[in-house]
């Protein structure tokens, strides 16, 4: 087989190893291309692409940007430049101008969809909540019935504060049954922004039902690891912030109840401090409490490490709570 054949179908065998997850043959196949011909674009996108899957951002970004270079009418090099410079270089301006570069080259549906997602998230990262809804607007004749995009797409609109954007993907979102859950807990926060009571209750009631039916997920932890793994949180604390906390038990319910929900509690909560706080002086330690809500906190989990710090930040955060503390003393007081 000619070198050139060769290097088309490493490369082939390669893009294919690297979409299902198979960074081993791709970075195999890379090695015999780069042997062949390392500068020839395909290569380098090669590179960029097993860079970015193995999650080597600076490597991935170099290879896009040297690839933007050599096809300067290609915008998918930018769209994913881009991308990386968002969301792993914190860089939403750079991002900006690495699309504006893009855009006149897009006449892709899905490379559309890709770059405004992007744009977006980078407005919305300098707080350009106007344009970024001008940017959503350009997908608003767009025929997309991907369910889970969709999602996205109304989860942008919502942070754009766009309710009525994010209130038409829903209604996409809606039509693939598996999301309806997701579907509707969106809606309840959509409600929940407009101070829209009764209608977020009647969204997040269902949303609990739907999850309890639900199948559990891959990753199991017991109550008792669970209770273990909040107590070394709860370790963490100043000895004197630890002491004023020995009445304060840590409960786990596998999710929050109907009563908690209907009375405005979003049903896919992480944890929740029931009780009056230490600022009142009519509390009663008896009637305090922490509680975790353990199908909640596996359901988000990647995996049992993801799971642990999701539990100690919780922990933490729900004890700033008992404290009397907002959001923003929580690092001061080193419970961030």
């Amino acid at each position: 087989m000619a070198g050139q054949e060769r290097l088309f179908a490493d490369l082939e065998r390669a893009f294919a190893a690297v979409e299902r997850g198979d960074l081993e043959e791709a970075e195999a196949c890379l090695e015999r291309c780069n042997k062949i011909d390392r500068k020839d674009p395909d290569v380098i996108a090669l590179g960029a692409a097993l860079a970015d899957a193995r999650g080597d951002a600076e490597a991935a970004m170099e290879k896009y940007t040297i690839l933007s270079s050599l096809r300067p009418d290609d915008p998918m090099p930018r769209i994913c430049l881009a991308r990386l410079q968002l969301r792993e270089a914190a860089d939403p301006d750079a991002a900006l101008d690495t699309l504006d570069a893009a855009f006149e080259f897009i006449d892709d549906e899905a490379d559309l969809v890709e770059a405004i997602i992007v744009r977006v998230e980078a407005l919305l990262a300098i707080d350009d909540a106007e344009n970024a809804r001008a940017a959503l607007a350009e997908l608003s004749s767009s025929a997309i019935d991907d369910g889970e995009l969709a999602l996205d797409l109304a989860e942008l609109a919502l942070a754009a504060e766009d309710a009525s954007t994010a209130m038409r993907w829903i209604e996409v979102a809606q039509k693939q049954g598996e999301l309806r859950a997701d579907a509707l807990h969106l809606l309840g926060r959509i409600h929940e922004n407009r101070s829209e009571r009764e209608p977020m209750i009647a969204a997040w009631q269902q949303v609990r039902t739907l999850d309890a039916k639900a199948p559990r997920g891959p990753i199991e932890i017991s109550e008792d690891e669970l209770e273990r793994i909040a107590t070394e949180a709860l370790a963490e604390l100043p000895s004197t912030a630890r002491e004023k906390l020995d009445n304060v038990p840590i409960v786990i319910h596998d999710r929050p109840s109907a009563e908690l929900v209907a009375d405005g509690l979003d049903p896919r909560t992480l944890a929740v401090f029931q009780g009056p706080s230490m600022r009142d002086e009519n509390a009663s330690p008896a009637l305090t409490n922490i509680l975790l809500f353990k199908a909640n906190i596996e359901r988000i989990a990647q995996d049992l490490d993801h799971l642990a710090e999701e539990v100690r930040v919780t922990v933490l955060h729900e004890t700033a709570h008992y404290f009397g503390l907002e959001e923003e003393d929580l690092e001061r007081l080193g419970l961030d």
